[in-house]
């Protein structure tokens, strides 16, 4: 007799357990496309920032200034958007002579790569005489050239460590 209520009651454990039960859906990766849009969207302002620096800087504003329009990063987690707009304004003044547009790229590109990657990428101040050379080849306007040329540069750059 208890047998038959032990497995009375697991029966009864197992159809309540199947009939509440939610069908499972597979796990799958992220779409490659979507991933890429998120990464242009979370990109789109550290490249932005680059523009905003540059003009600042045209208007006559020091870089202290500038600096001090960014937030800075929390102590508890460092947040890479802000650092890199930090970077961005510090590039801006630091490097002049290279064009917003070519800062724009560098910074786009080396956000999506960090973005998609999961690794750090080195900063302006170590491919700047590749960038250059990219402006020298292709002017420093927007363009696809000058940009494809930039990516090419960030592509070929070790990450970070």
């Amino acid at each position: 007799m208890k047998a038959i209520k032990s497995f009375a009651f697991l029966a009864g454990a197992i159809v309540m357990a199947t009939s509440y039960a939610q069908p499972l859906e597979r796990w799958l990766l992220p779409d490659a496309e979507e991933m890429v849009k998120a990464s242009n969207s979370l990109c789109l302002d550290q490249a932005k920032s680059t523009l905003v620096a540059g003009a600042l800087r045209s208007q006559g504003r020091s870089k202290a200034e500038v600096l001090a329009l960014v937030p800075e990063a929390p102590k508890a987690m460092s947040l890479r958007v802000v650092s890199a707009m930090r970077e961005s304004v510090e590039d801006a003044f630091d490097f002049p002579d290279l064009s917003p547009y070519a800062q724009y790229s560098f910074r786009s590109e080396a956000c999506f790569r960090e973005t998609l990657g999961g690794v750090r990428m080195p900063r302006l101040s170590t491919v700047r005489p590749q960038v250059e050379k990219c402006q020298q080849l292709h002017g420093p306007e927007k363009s696809n050239v000058l940009f494809q040329c930039i990516r090419t540069v960030v592509r070929s750059a070790e990450p970070q460590l």
